[in-house]
């Protein structure tokens, strides 16, 4: 194993585990409003991690989309709008 394969795997636990961050504010947020400040803390460090992946803000905005889209499946509008606009925010910010 290389530097650069230790890297690469560092990477993707990292993303990993803001992806699962993420989807379970998701779910946290969509039973109950009380977890928004959950949900956009996740959503930030899920969007900070594809951007230190070099992800353009298209496909980060495409990743951030299928994990709302998976976890609460359009079910809850809202919250979905404010988990895009929270990776949109943070992704410039980083």
């Amino acid at each position: 194993m290389t530097a650069g394969d230790t890297h690469d795997d560092e990477t993707r636990k990292r993303k990993a585990v803001a992806e699962e961050a993420f989807r379970d504010a998701l779910l946290r947020s969509h039973r109950t409003r009380n977890f928004v400040g959950e949900l956009e803390s996740a959503a930030a460090q899920f969007c900070r991690e594809l951007r230190r992946e070099g992800l353009a803000p298209e496909q980060m905005l495409k990743d951030a989309k299928r994990v709302i889209s998976e976890t609460i499946d359009g079910e809850n509008v809202p919250v979905a709008e404010r988990a895009v606009l929270s990776c949109i925010q943070h992704y410039y910010r980083s």
